[in-house]
């Protein structure tokens, strides 16, 4: 009986290291308004504790539990800037027009008792209109990002001059499909069903204002 267990658990473990997602992300946005324009939106990702250690462990060079500037740049080059291949895990949608940021900027890594976490802007100055989607995941499903229960959509803005509200809605006419048992280093992209993938659909903030 014994052996039998240790076989199990070691064959869980194996379906477990070659199981899509790998990354967990907790995800929360601050829309920004200066007067009544939607100017832009902050994005905070808190990380798993495994992918945070390694990080850290990793580019942490002088191992003071911070981030100074220069390692900051060496997070930002290392570990971040890869993500304008896949856009960034951004999606804006305005109508059936969907987009995503060509580049963000004010990168700052911080740590806090060992869990990373990311913050970064998105430009929106050139949408107009009173009304957008946006969304944030990994359409190859390597990573499972998910908006934070508390405060996982903040709306900074002058009270006097506009009236923004947002709610969060999943989409169903984008689906996301992915292959739950490739291996880390897979990252295929998957535009249509195929068998043996699984699917999910993108949550999606709707803005108002």
């Amino acid at each position: 009986m014994k052996k039998f267990c240790s076989v199990f658990i070691i064959l869980i473990s194996a379906a477990l290291l070659y199981a899509h997602p790998h990354v967990a992300i907790t995800s929360s946005v601050n829309f920004v308004w200066e007067g009544k324009k939607l100017q832009g939106a902050y994005i905070e990702w808190t990380f798993d504790k495994f992918f945070s250690a390694d990080i850290i462990n990793w580019l942490d060079t002088d191992k003071d539990g911070k981030f100074s500037t220069a390692e900051n740049e060496q997070v930002y080059n290392n570990a971040f800037i890869n993500l304008r291949n896949y856009y960034y895990y951004t999606f804006i949608r305005q109508g059936k027009n969907r987009t995503s940021p060509s580049e963000v900027s004010r990168f700052k890594v911080s740590q806090h008792k060992g869990i990373m976490t990311y913050r970064f802007y998105v430009d929106l100055s050139a949408y107009t209109g009173n009304e957008l989607y946006f969304a944030v995941y990994d359409y190859t499903y390597f990573c499972d990002i998910r908006y934070a229960e508390d405060r996982g959509v903040l709306l900074t803005y002058d009270r006097t001059l506009v009236n923004p509200s947002f709610d969060i809605k999943e989409n169903r006419d984008y689906p996301v499909f992915y292959d739950p048992f490739s291996p880390a280093a897979d990252t295929s992209i998957y535009n249509e069903w195929k068998p043996g993938l699984q699917t999910y659909y993108p949550q999606e903030i709707r803005i108002t204002w």
